[in-house]
This record gives structure tokens, sequence and C-alpha cells, in this order.
């Protein structure tokens, strides 16, 4: 992992932190992007991960990738990552 960090602050006003596991931009919709997590657990016993589409120069969150070919460039360079680290 990289040790940079995201914040964002809950409806509650609570402060939760997250650690960027990486960044990247698409050249196909000109379009950066953040993978997180906030290193906690689901039901199915996995990490949690999250990504969004953000500002490279502010790490300010923009919204959530909303198309199939988005999730899909994502688990792509998930899957690149993970199977580099075996």
């Amino acid at each position: 992992m990289n040790n940079k960090k995201i914040s964002t602050t809950l409806p509650d006003g609570t402060l939760k932190e997250y650690d960027v596991l990486f960044t990247f931009k698409n050249d196909a919709n000109q379009k950066d992007y953040i993978v997180y997590t906030d290193n906690s657990i689901d039901k199915d016993n996995k990490l949690r991960i999250f990504a969004a589409i953000y500002n490279p120069d502010t790490f300010e969150t923009l919204g959530e990738p909303s198309t199939p070919e988005e999730w899909n460039e994502i688990y792509r360079l998930l899957d690149k990552i993970l199977l580099n680290k075996k």
C-alpha cells in the first residue's frame, strides 16, 4: 500500500479515514479514479473496497463510477495488482 489516506465527514459529523489502494487515469474517458478501503470486512469475509472519480490535484471525490466499462477497468486493475502480490 502507498500509505496515502483520504477522509470524509459522515452525516453524524464523524471523520472517517480511508487508505488509498491506487489511483489511475482512464485514457479512454479522461477521468481519474481513486480506489480505497476502510479496512473493514463484509459479511462474506472480504475486504471492503470503494472507488470514485476524483480530482488528482485536490483528492476531492467527484462521484462514483457509473458505467459497466468503468467498473470493469477498476476490477481489471484490482485483479492485476492482486495477482502481482502473490
